[in-house]
């Protein structure tokens, strides 16, 4: 939900991901964007940060099951009246890097020798050479039972 204001913009979304990766997400999509990071509350997930005449306020909060609410908020250092022509370019290249890493961040599978987290295009685990099988290694359906097609129309192979 996006509130525009008077210089500056309120926006806030909701994410399926957990919540330590979602903070730790947010510090290295505001340094790609070149929003300078001037405090941050471990205690509260707040971060404060500038970019040139603008200043940031970023809120994390866990909405429990798995899922955690992004408030981002944009404003000058004075409140301002009216603005001609508002400028949300900031926030949405955060959200834009924000959303596209966490679809790279779910593209992600374990090693099953050594456990280490891998890209699931990746042919082989850079710690320990085993070779990865992103069909075999990311999707187990061996313990689920058939369903009802497969009852029926089985192959006998």
């Amino acid at each position: 939900m996006r509130i525009p204001g008077a210089g500056g913009v309120q926006d806030i979304r909701i994410y399926e991901v957990a919540f330590r990766d979602a903070w730790s997400l947010i510090f290295d999509c505001l340094n790609d964007i070149g929003i300078d990071v001037d405090s941050r509350d471990e205690e509260h997930f707040v971060v404060h940060g500038h970019k040139k005449n603008k200043y940031f306020d970023i809120t994390l909060q866990d909405m429990g099951d798995g899922a955690v609410q992004l408030f981002f908020d944009q404003h000058k250092k004075h409140i301002e009246v009216y603005t001609w022509r508002p400028d949300y370019s900031d926030v949405d290249a955060f959200y834009k890097l924000y959303e596209q890493r966490l679809i790279e961040m779910k593209a992600f599978i374990r090693c099953t020798r050594c456990g280490h987290k891998v890209r699931a295009n990746t042919k082989f685990c850079p710690e320990c050479g085993t070779k990865i099988n992103f069909n075999e290694d990311a999707i187990d359906n061996s313990d689920e039972k058939k369903g009802f097609f497969e009852t029926i129309f089985r192959s006998d192979d």
